[in-house]
């Protein structure tokens, strides 16, 4: 009995270890990175209202064009994102009065290797939510291909993931924004590098033009 016990309680701190590796220094530290990137843009006082890109690892090394719909473009997306962390993000553009003209979110795949204390089903709806009510257009994308293996292909958890992809694409229907399907792209080679989760530089090319298309054929 006492031995179960303290398989318990180890388990039980390995779980709250796990969360806290989350909110790890450098997760807070580039989200206020990302805050203050756009805290930057509506201190210069442009009229020019932005698209602004939200999301994790794929959008912060996405070589976006310099504007899409001929508005300035601001890539607010950091390595290890996960949906709580997008959600504080769209909670803050609240705050500081950030209302870009429109608003892309692509999160999902961090959240089906690390556990968040939220469920991502009840976290991303909010995000849209509190997206739509900025008064931006807002566009969702799907997660992108993950490789059958790889460094970090072999962390996914395989059924979260078909959940994830599940609550974009139904939160999409819902509360009816646009989803952009980057699900299969077609590239020369593989769209993937080795750890089978990242974009190769084909990938990022197919990703890219997928996404600033979906836009530019519904600009605001």
């Amino acid at each position: 009995m006492r031995k179960r016990f303290l398989v318990a309680f180890v388990v039980l701190i390995a779980a709250g270890l796990l969360f806290r590796f989350m909110q790890t220094p450098t997760a807070e530290r580039r989200e206020k990175e990302m805050l203050q990137r756009v805290q930057d843009f509506v201190a210069r006082g442009s009229s020019e209202k932005p698209v602004a890109f939200l999301g994790d690892s794929l959008v912060e090394h996405a070589n976006f064009t310099p504007t899409i719909c001929g508005r300035p473009v601001i890539n607010a997306g950091y390595s290890g994102a996960v949906s709580s962390g997008v959600l504080r993000l769209v909670e803050a553009f609240d705050r500081i009065r950030f209302a870009p003209a429109v608003l892309v979110i692509s999160v999902g795949v961090n959240d089906s290797i690390l556990v968040d204390r939220r469920p991502f089903a009840e976290t991303y709806p909010e995000i849209v939510q509190r997206a739509t009510a900025l008064g931006s257009k807002v566009f969702v994308v799907s997660l992108a291909p993950v490789a059958k293996s790889g460094s970090l292909a072999d962390e996914v958890d395989r059924s979260r993931l078909s959940d994830i992809d599940r609550v974009i694409r139904q939160t999409a229907r819902e509360r009816a924004v646009p989803l952009i399907d980057v699900g299969m792209l077609r590239s020369q080679t593989s769209p993937l590098v080795a750890d089978g989760v990242h974009l190769s530089q084909d990938g990022y090319a197919a990703w890219t033009s997928t996404i600033e298309t979906a836009i530019n054929g519904q600009c605001p």
